[in-house]
């Protein structure tokens, strides 16, 4: 099934976090909840973690992020953008963009009062970085619209190209706009810009990868 062939993922509260295996060791995509911390350092005792990567600064993205790069001596790569995000989540205001915005809003205030452990990216990346020094055929796009510094992984995988979309994208159940943006405006131009990369699958924050050739897909882009 080419939703899950060859992917490495974890579920965790209705955020997922991802393992893209590299030449030089395995990089973390996301890093989760610290109350999902133990099952997700559980899952990740099957990988050689050398690189984390961060999507966009929202807690349930970072939360775990200092500590599995103390734990594994990997340096975190992230938009120097959303690090104010990072000491302190309430800074930047937000919009609702769709009906499930508002069940998420409640989370996102809870968030808001979580403990953030404050760190600075080792790695600032932006639009066109080569993630090849990484060990990782890939690059680093620009997804800016949920948040001011939103990343995606975009990268060679064994179905084609996999975009790894953090939550510039939702899928629940169905493919859709994100459920908060800083700028919906640029929300909005950052779908447009997945749909002329034209991945062949997104991997995203909250949802199941989502498989371009499917009727949904279609769908969504016919919508956007």
């Amino acid at each position: 099934m080419i939703m899950y062939e060859n992917l490495n993922m974890i579920e965790c509260g209705g955020v997922s976090c991802y393992i893209v295996k590299g030449k030089n060791g395995d990089v973390l995509i996301d890093t989760g909840r610290e109350q999902y911390r133990d099952h997700i350092e559980t899952w990740l005792m099957n990988y050689n973690v050398k690189l984390i990567i961060l999507t966009h600064g929202h807690a349930s993205q970072v939360q775990n992020a200092a500590y599995f790069s103390k734990l594994y001596n990997a340096p975190i790569m992230a938009s120097p953008l959303d690090m104010s995000l990072v000491s302190d989540s309430s800074s930047r205001p937000y919009y609702i963009t769709n009906p499930w915005g508002h069940i998420l809003k409640k989370r996102k205030d809870m968030n808001m009062r979580m403990h953030m452990n404050s760190f600075e990216p080792d790695i600032c990346v932006e639009e066109g970085t080569d993630l090849s020094p990484y060990g990782i055929d890939g690059v680093i796009v620009n997804l800016e619209g949920h948040t001011r510094g939103s990343i995606g992984v975009l990268c060679k995988s064994s179905v084609g190209y996999d975009l790894y979309a953090g939550d510039a994208v939702a899928n629940l159940p169905f493919p859709m706009f994100p459920m908060t943006a800083e700028s919906p405006l640029r929300a909005r131009e950052a779908i447009e810009r997945i749909i002329d990369l034209a991945p062949d699958r997104i991997l995203v924050s909250h949802g199941k990868p989502i498989c371009c050739g499917d009727r949904s897909y279609k769908l969504f882009i016919d919508r956007s």
